[in-house]
Order: structure tokens, then C-alpha cells, then sequence
């Protein structure tokens, strides 16, 4: 399935997720997003890995929240 979802952040939450991304192994979407503020999501593979990394993330409690809840409440809107 082809997905065409389009995620942006403002300035704010662009930067909380390059500090963010200091762990390792974060999915190209995520370096996107960081880099140019935007990314498109464009399969249901590259939407799964993202919301296992969000959710490694989280859990390993060394991001900011605030940048990743803006990523993943714009997957659920999507219905992803």
C-alpha cells in the first residue's frame, strides 16, 4: 500500500528533534523532518518504522516528548 502522508514542525519542534536524533539509528524520515522541517511518508513499512522508533524512543526517556507526541499525533490523524 502507498501512502502519501506529509509531516511538518515549526522551528521549535525542528530543533528538539535534532537534539533528538542524537540516538542512533533513527529512520530517514526522522533525519528529513529534522533537517528541512518536512517529510513524506510514502509506505506503510516506512510508517511502521517510524512509530517503532518513536515508540523506543519514548520509552528510553533520553528525547524530547513534546517533538515526538507532534510526529505521532500527526500519524494517528493519518490513521496510521
Amino acid at each position: 500500500m502507498e501512502l502519501n502522508l506529509l509531516l511538518t514542525l515549526d522551528l521549535r519542534e525542528q530543533a528538539a528533534l535534532q537534539a533528538a536524533l542524537v540516538t542512533h539509528g533513527a529512520p530517514d524520515a526522522l533525519v528529513t523532518l529534522a533537517l528541512t522541517g518536512a517529510c513524506r511518508i510514502g509506505s506503510m513499512e516506512e510508517a511502521r518504522q517510524l512509530r517503532k522508533w518513536l515508540a523506543g524512543a519514548r520509552s528510553a526517556g533520553e528525547t524530547d516528548a513534546a517533538a515526538l507526541h507532534v510526529i505521532e499525533k500527526a500519524m494517528i490523524d493519518f490513521g496510521l
